[in-house]
C-alpha cells in the first residue's frame, strides 16, 4: 500500500492538472473502466469513453494518462493515433487501492450507496 501511496503523491506533484481531473471524475472513471473491462470486455479510447459516460474527451484522456502513470491501465501502443486501452490490461484491484489512498488523504469523498 505504501507503494501505491507514493505513486499517488508523485502523480499529484508531477501531473497536477490530470490529477485534478481524475479526482473530480474518479467515480465516473471507475465506472467506465469496469464497464469496458468487465461488462463489455472491449477495447476503448478516450473518445469512446466520452461517448458512453458524462465526461469530455480531453478530460477522459487526461484521466487515462494519469491512470496509466498509476499503473491501472496500459495503452496498447504508442502512436500518433489516440491511445487504445485493452480490457485485460485494466487493474481494478489497484484502482481500489488508489481509491482508498484518495479517500484517506481527502482528495475524494467516499462513495456512499
Amino acid at each position: 500500500m505504501s507503494d501505491v501511496r507514493t505513486q499517488v503523491v508523485d502523480a499529484k506533484n508531477f501531473f497536477d492538472r490530470p490529477f485534478l481531473y481524475l479526482t473530480q471524475n474518479f467515480y465516473i472513471m471507475k465506472s467506465a473502466l469496469r464497464y469496458f473491462s468487465v461488462k463489455k470486455g472491449m477495447s476503448f479510447t478516450s473518445s469512446k469513453l466520452a461517448d458512453n459516460f458524462p465526461i469530455s474527451t480531453p478530460v477522459a484522456g487526461s484521466c487515462l494518462k494519469i491512470l496509466n502513470e498509476l499503473e491501472v491501465v496500459d495503452a496498447r501502443s504508442d502512436s500518433s493515433s489516440p491511445d487504445r486501452y485493452m480490457p485485460e490490461d485494466i487493474d481494478l484491484n489497484r484502482l481500489e487501492k488508489i481509491e482508498q489512498v484518495l479517500v484517506e488523504s481527502k482528495e475524494i469523498q467516499e462513495f456512499k450507496n
